[in-house]
């Protein structure tokens, strides 16, 4: 018999199936969707007898059903079955489900509104009215620029997700969606610490990277603003901003295009923005633990911030869960695997001493 802290739970209409051969569940911070994958496998024979149905034959869950996943007892994913796929042989029968939170459908929708025009909105305003047609919330973290628009339009045909991530771009904010099927903005936060990731003591495996392939000196944003009595020429057609990063690096340059006409203070937030993701690419670390829960009581959620002790990693430093994968089969049992990155990449702040005091 399983455990309860070892038990994910696929609900459909209110049938619930937790006979599963293997489970993977990924929660992602800035990705439009969180996804999960299921197999069960039915390894006694196909046919029934007697009216006794095989437990597979039971797992009717299909395409377009929505449902609620649970990892030991808490909530994991609200989303929707996207694909099924059976095989089948005279010896055994196996089921895989896959799909994903209820933010696909819009992510994967082109922007379609009355004007396709946001001219004077903010991005808050902006993005709920782009997803209300789709019923799905839109929650905000942090603080947020909400200096409106003074000119926004979509492109014909430009897919939601693109463009709410396109525009936020100019206000240094950060697209992502929770486990609920929520859409999220993520503005300057700044969170405590929620566990303790500690080399010989429960990190069971650690893939650590530290480069500064991506990271650059000098980051430019070049762009151009409509032209007026007040600013014409060069003065409107050749607008220029710079950022500098923090990481130590020989003198590179980036220039970044504005992807559309802007003033001179959002290039500089554009410009800024790309330093952030220059400067958050320096350290990226993969942690196995083992188990979906932290402390035993919560699961590991993206976001979140967690100091870590590795000196065989060159660590000791407190990182953001970026993406969260949990994972259960025969070979590895019971386990979670942290995508671990500088909080700043996601919009967060080092609010604790770094030496974990």
């Amino acid at each position: 018999m399983p455990k309860p802290e070892e038990i994910a739970v696929l609900e459909v209409n209110g049938r619930q199936f937790d006979d599963w051969e293997s489970v993977w569940v990924q929660l992602r911070a800035n990705d439009p969707y969180a996804y999960f994958r299921f197999t069960a496998a039915e390894r006694d024979p196909i046919f029934c007898v007697a009216n006794v149905f095989p437990q597979w034959q039971k797992l009717q869950f299909k395409p377009g059903d929505r449902c609620t996943i649970t990892l030991a007892g808490q909530l994991a994913v609200t989303g929707m079955i996207e694909v099924r796929q059976v095989a089948y042989d005279a010896h055994q029968h196996g089921v895989m489900l896959i799909g994903k939170t209820d933010t696909h459908a819009p992510a994967k929708s082109s922007v379609d509104t009355k004007t396709g025009n946001f001219d004077g909105k903010h991005i808050q305003q902006i993005a709920q009215e782009v997803i209300a047609p789709y019923g799905v919330g839109l929650k905000v973290i942090g603080q947020l620029d909400l200096t409106p628009f003074k000119h926004m339009q979509n492109e014909k045909g430009e897919l939601i997700w693109d463009f709410l991530e396109r525009i936020a771009r100019f206000r240094g904010v950060i697209m992502g969606s929770d486990e609920q099927g929520n859409f999220l903005l993520i503005g300057d936060h700044s969170y405590q610490k929620t566990a303790d990731l500690i080399e010989g003591v429960n990190i069971k495996s650690c893939q650590c990277t530290i480069s500064h392939e991506q990271t650059y000196l000098q980051l430019d944003a070049h762009g151009q603003q409509e032209g007026s009595d007040d600013t014409s020429g060069p003065a409107s057609s050749e607008l220029t901003a710079t950022a500098t990063g923090k990481v130590a690096t020989p003198y590179t340059k980036l220039i970044t295009p504005s992807e559309q006409p802007v003033s001179q203070a959002e290039l500089q937030k554009r410009a800024d923005t790309e330093k952030k993701w220059s400067d958050g690419t320096e350290v990226q670390a993969n942690i196995t633990v083992q188990g979906w829960l932290r402390g035993g009581t919560a699961l590991w959620k993206p976001l979140d911030e967690v100091f870590v002790k590795s000196p065989m990693a060159m660590l000791n430093d407190q990182l953001k869960i970026r993406t969260a994968t949990f994972t259960q089969d025969n070979q590895n049992g019971t386990q979670t695997l942290l995508d671990l990155v500088i909080p700043g990449l996601l919009n967060g702040s080092l609010n604790l001493d770094p030496s974990g005091g």
